[in-house]
């Protein structure tokens, strides 16, 4: 296939890139359709009460892009907003979005691998070979196993879309830069600046792309010309001004309290974390050249450095990256893909790697920082592999090595004893995966099996309030009422207005038939958090069962509000309407309720039976 310039569409080859990457997004996550919701899915997607909207509107999409959890990704809000309102919590809808997002990343990578290849800089060295090495480079990091934390946890399309759309921003960006067959650039640049707008709305880290912009037009374009760089110093100084309000945007009108008020919620200072990224930094590079399923963990239990000589492979991480950055920048003439991917996986890991009070680690920090990482290992073997047909061997074996351990990483995330398990095996000494693997044994019904770590994960670390919230969910699963609630009030001792407890308290008085308690408990939750759906559900049920149908049709309208499509509480809603002769509503509830969960058998003989009843009047 004969190579064309930069400005030129071939069709054929477009649509090959399209099919290649569709087939191997479907070979590599079409086993995580079923994956459910895990970790911060619960608190950003299952229990975020601005998504649930039961129609598609204008007002609706806006309060969930600007009213979640995270405000300042609102494009990636919406995005969850209209999985919801397609298919509530069918996680099918949602994981598919995710793979969709990550094929569309690899075409764009391939392109602007592509476009840089074919760059001023690059183009003799590569000559016709740019599409074939831009393509296995896109490839290669497309089926690296360590990025199953982006498209195969739901929460992490944040992270997707905004790669997503920080690649296809520089691709545009730099297609508009290059363009030489006396077409407009405007609707390049038109087109890099709106989807660098979108990569924003999805994820902060997308900050850094105007720099990235101009140091790969720097390297790519003008061949490191020092003295188009010192014309373009007002420039630069106006990107950085504009950068810095961005950034004062997104953390607040004071960062430094923000920042010192984080800290203060985590168990390292900002001095420890700032030493400890060093050694993470070095360990993401690692895993990236080497993703065995062994070394990828979820929730990792990494030390703390509180020194650079504590532990010593701190200072030693630190001489590393800083041989790197040092490297990289005397051979950036000589050496220009390996000083650029340097300065690209460094620049796009300073955001989640440096001050931020963010947790130490985490494996989908790697998915826009690992691109250019990608690209220079298989440029390394197309300059030292000289035969044609053991590149493409190596290649083609380690991609099939990649898509083994991808599609065996994922294997575990379908089931959340698996995925836990191996949290709490890899990090045996830390609370969090002890107690999560407990929470998924319980709802399997393993009750010793749970019990046991919940046990383990209290020693880790008897102040965990989710740790004690769980240990009274087993006592309550046994009817151990005393137990249950002495732990819940232990919660309460550290956390009193943890309006959860309070709904866990009214049902052990529920469950004892003390009616009374367990109303009082679920109106105390209510007044913590009015948008409690499990609090206003349960009192509603007490309404309903003391004869104050009325009242429980207040509470159940609101709880629907709430949380539409939620197939419990239509069925209920219908039967307080039934009871009270308003056969019309009664319909209407059943039917949602049937069409929430066409499986319900009982919500559809009840629509039939009030459908008949609203016929005959009786």
């Amino acid at each position: 296939m004969k190579e064309q310039t930069p400005g030129y569409f071939d069709k054929k080859y477009i649509w090959i890139v399209v099919l290649i990457f569709i087939g191997l997004g479907g070979i590599l996550y079409a086993n995580t359709l079923a994956v459910p919701f895990y970790f911060d899915d619960i608190a950003n997607v299952r229990e975020n009460i601005h998504i649930r909207t039961g129609e598609i509107s204008l007002s609706s999409l806006w309060q969930a892009g600007t009213d979640s959890l995270i405000r300042t990704r609102p494009l990636a809000n919406i995005s969850f907003a209209l999985n919801f309102a397609l298919h509530r919590y069918h996680v099918a809808g949602y994981h598919l979005v995710n793979i969709f997002i990550h094929i569309l990343t690899g075409i764009f990578l391939s392109l602007l691998f592509q476009t840089i290849l074919q760059s001023p800089a690059l183009a003799d060295r590569y000559k016709s070979h740019a599409r074939v090495v831009a393509l296995a480079a896109a490839a290669y990091w497309f089926a690296n196993p360590v990025h199953t934390q982006t498209v195969t946890y739901i929460v992490q399309r944040m992270n997707g879309m905004a790669t997503l759309f920080y690649a296809c921003s520089l691709w545009l960006f730099l297609r508009g830069r290059m363009a030489t067959d006396g077409r407009p650039a405007w609707p390049w640049l038109t087109g890099a600046a709106l989807t660098g707008l979108l990569a924003l709305a999805s994820k902060e880290i997308a900050v850094t792309l105007p720099f990235m912009m101009f140091l790969a037009e720097w390297y790519f374009i003008h061949d490191l010309d020092r003295g188009w760089l010192k014309r373009r110093i007002p420039h630069i100084l106006a990107l950085l001004a504009f950068v810095i309000l961005i950034t004062l945007l997104l953390l607040g009108g004071n960062p430094l309290q923000g920042l010192l008020s984080g800290y203060a919620q985590r168990d390292f200072t900002l001095t420890e974390r700032l030493l400890t990224e060093l050694r993470v930094v070095v360990y993401y590079l690692g895993l990236l050249l080497y993703p065995a399923p062994s070394r990828l963990n979820l929730d990792y239990d990494f030390p703390l450095s509180h020194s650079l000589l504590s532990p010593p492979t701190t200072i030693a991480s630190g001489a590393v990256l800083l041989l790197l950055l040092i490297t990289a920048v005397l051979l950036a003439k000589r050496a220009r893909l390996y000083s650029f991917a340097v300065l690209w996986f460094l620049g796009n890991l300073f955001i989640e790697s440096s001050v931020v009070p963010l947790e130490i680690i985490f494996e989908h920090r790697t998915y826009l920082p690992s691109m250019f990482v990608a690209l220079l290992v298989i440029t390394t073997g197309y300059r030292f592999i000289r035969q044609p047909r053991l590149a493409v061997g190596v290649l083609v074996a380690t991609l099939c090595l990649f898509s083994f351990w991808t599609v065996s990483r994922n294997t575990l995330w379908r089931d959340p004893v698996l995925l836990w398990t191996d949290c709490a095996t890899k990090s045996p000494n830390k609370s969090r995966p002890h107690n999560n693997l407990s929470v998924a044994l319980r709802e399997k019904g393993l009750w010793e099996q749970a019990f046991a770590e919940s046990q383990t994960a209290l020693r880790l670390n008897p102040q965990s309030l989710r740790g004690q919230v769980n240990l009274g969910n087993l006592y309550s699963d046994k009817k151990m009422w005393q137990q249950a609630e002495a732990a819940y009030r232990q919660v309460l001792l550290q956390k009193p207005d943890y309006a959860e407890v309070y709904v866990s308290l009214g049902n052990i008085y529920a469950a004892q038939k003390k009616l009374a308690q367990a109303a009082g408990f679920f109106q105390k939750a209510l007044a913590l958090d009015p948008d409690s759906v499990r609090a206003r559900t349960n009192l509603a049920s007490i309404l309903a069962y003391q004869g104050r149908t009325q009242e429980a049709i207040v509470e159940f309208e609101k709880a629907r509000a709430l949380s539409p499509g939620n197939n419990d509480i239509l069925f209920n809603l219908g039967l307080a309407y039934e009871r009270q002769g308003r056969y019309a509503e009664a319909v209407r509830a059943f039917a949602e309720a049937v069409y929430a969960n066409p499986t319900d058998k009982q919500a559809a003989a009840k629509l039939d039976a009030t459908k008949r009843k609203l016929e005959t009047g009786r």
